[in-house]
């Protein structure tokens, strides 16, 4: 364990020192969907082989507060803003949006549309995306549902898919966190990852500094990388000869906001009216790019409980009675990031697009303006977010070229690449998460074969230890 002049309790309680991880079976480097992932990872690997895996999970940041924030008083915003590393990472600072990808862009995944469907069904129940939320069902959204699917029937409205559960709970990795522990799963923190040592296409040790300014050396039979875009690929550089073919995208994100006074959908007091988060699926005009509206409305009162997605993103006067409106769109790009660029970023992903994502954004602010008159709104006021500040990039390596459909690292035997960094060579409008939380799965199964094959199939492959 870390000894206790460490001052941070959690880590204390939960965390363990390099030493006491070095020859994991399996090493997840980053605990978001790393960490997400350990689960069900646990459950296949005593389900196929009856048995249990020593795995570690490491994380540069430090195990701060167990939650979601979002749980917390404590303010996501800095820390998003920020960029700050800790265990659990985005997961537990993400606003919880979970749709599905749009049938048709589904329908190009390399997997059956049931076994999808059975993971998306897995994955959903978890994260609470089944609950309605708190508050949901009432006045406001039930009037808000009539008069939009009546405005605009050419798009389907519906109520938001989201991972908070009908108590309030938001989905965290670290909801797991003190299971995990009891059933021998170790946590690192603050171990930065510096080196991946290669032999015979390989990853045979991966090094790293540690918090007391040391460097450690851990010898995993698997490794699992679960960063995002940018910490990955210094790493991955380190074992691929050739430059890697780079498919990253990111989402357009257009925000409006405003507020409506009190008595605009009645004379009912708050908690009749209750909260609204809407989510209207479109697509572009010309190319049938898919992107989405979310449209959340609800009493100031009830913003400050907790119960609105991204509550902390809005502030302003008003007595509790007021409406306070919320319409974020979510759009594909129609082009990816490209490869060479001018701007001198250090070599880092470029923040451009080509022009038609320029038009795009015209055509979407243009449906939310409208959206935003039919429920009263005018005029709104906008804001358009930068590219790469979103915490949606995605798709760096794509299955098919640098990755497996099972996300193996081609030409290194025991390397996965999780998503979002990884992702199918198919882009849509929504939040990676879930996406990444059922594409991981993939990699889990894979993980678990490799260790049930013959130990020839897996170069040092050890006796597994009696299941816990």
């Amino acid at each position: 364990m870390i000894k206790s002049r460490y001052p941070l309790i959690f880590e204390n309680a939960f965390c363990s020192h390099p030493a006491e991880c070095a020859y994991p079976d399996v090493l997840i480097i980053g605990s978001g969907i790393g960490l997400a992932s350990v689960p069900y990872l646990r459950r296949e690997i005593k389900s196929k082989l009856g048995a249990s895996l020593r795995i570690v999970v490491v994380d540069a940041g430090p195990l701060d507060i167990p939650t979601h924030l979002g749980n917390t008083p404590f303010p996501r915003l800095p820390i998003l803003a920020a960029g700050t590393e800790r265990i659990g990472g985005k997961l537990s600072l993400w606003g919880l949006s979970t749709p599905r990808p749009p049938e048709r862009m589904l329908s190009l995944w390399p997997y059956s549309k049931d076994d999808l469907g059975r993971r998306f069904n897995f994955v959903e129940e978890k994260l609470g995306v089944l609950d309605p939320i708190p508050m949901s069902g009432r006045g406001l959204e039930l009037c808000l549902l009539d008069l939009l699917q009546n405005e605009f029937p050419m798009y389907r409205t519906r109520v938001a898919p989201l991972a908070i559960n009908r108590y309030g709970h938001r989905y965290s990795p670290l909801d797991d966190l003190p299971e995990l522990k009891q059933l021998g799963v170790q946590f690192l923190a603050r171990f930065h990852c510096e080196h991946l040592e290669m032999a015979d296409c390989t990853v045979s040790a991966v090094s790293g500094q540690w918090l007391d300014g040391q460097s450690y050396t851990l010898f995993p039979k698997i490794i699992v990388l679960a960063v995002g875009i940018e910490p990955s690929l210094p790493l991955l550089r380190q074992v691929c000869c050739d430059s890697l073919p780079l498919e990253a995208s990111d989402h357009i994100r257009i925000d409006l906001h405003g507020s409506l006074p009190r008595g605009s959908f009645g004379s009912k007091q708050a908690d009749e009216l209750g909260v609204a988060v809407l989510l209207m699926e479109c697509s572009s005009r010309e190319h049938q790019i898919p992107f989405h509206l979310e449209i959340k409305v609800a009493p100031r009162s009830l913003w400050a409980r907790g119960f609105m997605v991204g509550a902390d993103n809005l502030r302003g006067a008003g007595d509790d009675e007021t409406l306070w409106v919320q319409i974020q769109a979510i759009a594909a790009m129609h082009d990816r990031f490209p490869v060479m660029d001018l701007l001198n970023i250090g070599g880092k992903i470029s923040p451009v697009m080509l022009p038609r994502d320029i038009f795009f954004h015209a055509e979407i602010g243009d449906l939310m303006h409208r959206v935003a008159s039919v429920i009263g709104l005018n005029p709104p006021v906008f804001t358009i977010r930068p590219l790469l500040t979103n915490h949606h990039t995605y798709g760096a390596l794509r299955v098919g070229q640098a990755v497996s459909s099972k996300f193996q690292f081609h030409g290194v035997n025991n390397l996965y690449v999780l998503p979002p960094t990884s992702f199918v060579a198919v882009d849509d409008d929504a939040n990676p998460a879930l996406k990444s939380l059922v594409l991981s799965q993939y990699a889990m199964d894979s993980i678990v074969s490799q260790f049930g094959k013959s130990t020839s199939g897996l170069a040092g492959a050890t006796t597994l230890e009696q299941g816990q």
